[in-house]
């Protein structure tokens, strides 16, 4: 007598039909949700695992979508989000890209300090890095572009909020879970808002290892053409270089690259 089959484990994000006819678009862009949703990449059978395709789809999408830049694939053959998609999702001003415009902040920022300098941008209930300059320290200290990580445990998150228009800021704080992750950890919206409200008071914000044990980071913002934060630009270190007292010594330096991208982002009227 043979041993009963085992049901196939069902996908745990299944593709979503538009209804338009058009199955093989629906599937490819469940494949770039899907690897939006992992910062870490994932291989071509996690993702065919995940949606419930078949690997040889998976491979032709992913080839495409890599032979077009909008997915790349590391040593360890695990796709992640690209950076042309990323340009996709930033904002941009007199056909500027907000990265792009931010770039010459972000390398002052880096020299000013040694340390490696990040650009950012809000996405659901997550900041997304755009961009990063790698700092000239001995060992080094950065977060790949299109990482993700939780906006209430990060500096970039915090300012963000602190410096984005009541409306905005209060339905982003609607779907907010406040999960903790370390001792340090904000996990409640009276709280969050305790902190908020302090941030606009210095325009800087800081994460003390309330995300990932011993990394600190510090962030300003970056403000768009309406005077409402769209972006931020911070710091990332160990907690060993990047201590308390020195956050307070360096808040001015990350205030100004804030301020240096926000002008660069937007532009004087050009006179005609």
């Amino acid at each position: 007598m043979s041993a009963p089959r085992s049901s196939p484990k069902k996908p745990s994000s299944p593709v979503h039909d538009s209804g338009f006819s058009t199955p093989s678009l629906d599937r490819a862009l469940a494949v770039l949700s899907c690897l939006g949703r992992h910062s870490l990449g994932l291989t071509l059978s996690e993702v065919a695992a995940e949606l419930g395709l078949s690997v040889n789809f998976v491979y032709r999408v992913t080839q495409s979508l890599v032979a077009h830049g909008y997915v790349v694939r590391d040593a360890d053959k695990r796709f992640s989000i690209g950076a042309r998609m990323l340009s996709l999702c930033q904002p941009v001003v007199d056909d500027v890209p907000l990265a792009e415009a931010a770039l010459p902040a972000m390398r002052w920022l880096s020299e000013q300090t040694g340390e490696a300098a990040h650009l950012g941008m809000i996405t659901g209930h997550e900041v997304i890095v755009l961009e990063r300059v790698i700092g000239r320290a001995l060992i080094k200290f950065y977060v790949e572009r299109g990482t993700r990580f939780p906006l209430h445990t990060s500096g970039p998150g915090k300012v963000m909020l602190a410096f984005m228009p009541d409306a905005q800021r209060d339905a982003i704080l609607a779907g907010m879970q406040f999960e903790r992750y370390q001792s340090r950890t904000i996990t409640s919206r009276r709280g969050f808002l305790k902190c908020l409200a302090a941030v606009r008071e210095c325009g800087v914000a800081s994460d003390l290892g309330e995300h990932l044990a011993g990394h600190h980071c510090l962030g300003a913002p970056v403000f768009g053409p309406d005077g409402s934060a769209v972006a931020s630009l911070w710091i990332s270190a160990p907690s060993q270089r990047l201590s308390e007292e020195r956050m307070m010594s360096l808040a001015s330096t990350v205030r100004k690259a804030g301020e240096m991208a926000t002008q660069a982002f937007n532009p004087p009227p050009r006179i005609v």
